[in-house]
């Protein structure tokens, strides 16, 4: 055979060896919009989670085969279910919510598996880090500052050669950051940011409001104006802007650390947000006019039904238990 035969020959099987891969990958692509089809129609169950995430850690071409069909799927939506499956997983049949028509009615409501903590919901298992219901994680950022979450916590990073930001969407945190004179660090909660050159600090999703606690060092937070804060001072902030800046406690900030739930003269509805966060199923607070009654204890994370016995003797409240750990307070 010439060379030149053997050049073209080479040619020919690099091109059929990229024409199979990108069938194959094509294929995965198919295979994992079935799961996202499967894990967003409300029927999901937690065997499905589970073969998901068996599926993802086959091999890097499926977990990036799932990441790009779950982006396609978040910017075009249910359109994707006309894409013909004709390798589509079996999944169980095994349900979570039992009872019939009240789990048809809750369903109905909304307080859907995702919700309950027991799926995890799709804009999650977008993003760079996530922790499950009741989990806390500890990361190593790329330029050696340490995060750790708390459960239901959603962690997203920006590096580049000029800044350091990363959102945190939901849940809670604690960041210890480390000094770089060149990029600052950036950090976005709902509607502000919060700027560290080098401290440890503590933040918190509530219900309509971001806390913020410096536990040591110097950091700026701005929402709508701007505050610093020193070690032991917090401040909350909303769509409203900043609140007032007031003392905090370093010994018990992030409690969740430790396993406890701190709370001082907090609103019924910050205490089901954390409570929900660390527990399985939904506690819902069934009245509007009881969001605002305020709650103090300290808590393990470990007896969640200690909160909701507490809850139930100091305020009064009823508490109404369903089908998959839901909980009505009313």
């Amino acid at each position: 055979m010439s060379s030149e035969d053997a050049a073209h020959a080479a040619e020919t099987n690099s091109t059929e060896r990229e024409q199979r891969l990108d069938d194959n990958y094509e294929a995965l692509r198919r295979e994992a919009t079935a799961y996202i089809v499967r894990l967003t129609s409300g029927e999901a169950t937690t065997n499905d989670a589970d073969a998901l995430a068996e599926w993802q850690s086959r091999s890097e071409r499926h977990e990036q085969a799932f990441r790009d069909a779950a982006l396609l799927w978040k910017n075009l939506g249910p359109a994707l279910t006309q894409w013909e499956e004709p390798s589509r997983p079996a999944f169980s049949r095994r349900t979570i919510l039992a009872g019939g028509s009240l789990a048809a009615s809750i369903v109905a409501g909304g307080v859907v598996s995702s919700q309950l903590g027991y799926l995890p919901p799709l804009n999650t298992l977008l993003s760079d880090y996530t922790t499950a219901i009741g989990q806390q994680r500890t990361i190593n950022l790329p330029d050696g500052s340490i995060a750790t979450l708390d459960g239901g916590s959603t962690l997203n990073l920006d590096y580049s050669p000029q800044q350091r930001r990363v959102s945190l969407s939901s849940g809670a945190g604690l960041l210890e950051v480390v000094e770089e004179r060149s990029r600052p660090f950036v950090l976005a909660a709902g509607d502000g940011i919060t700027t560290v050159s080098s401290a440890s600090f503590a933040i918190k999703h509530g219900v309509t409001d971001v806390s913020v606690e410096c536990l040591k060092g110097r950091i700026s937070v701005e929402c709508q104006g701007f505050a610093d804060l020193v070690e032991g001072e917090q401040i909350s902030y909303s769509g409203n802007g900043l609140g007032e800046k007031t003392k905090a406690d370093v010994e018990t900030a992030a409690a969740w650390r430790k396993g406890l739930l701190i709370f001082n003269n907090r609103p019924l509805d910050d205490v089901v947000a954390d409570l929900n966060r660390h527990r399985r199923g939904k506690v819902v607070i069934a009245r509007t006019e009881l969001r605002s009654r305020k709650v103090s204890g300290v808590f393990h994370l470990d007896r969640p039904q200690e909160i909701l016995a507490h809850l139930e003797s100091t305020l009064g409240l009823r508490p109404v238990n369903l089908v998959g750990g839901i909980v009505f307070l009313r």
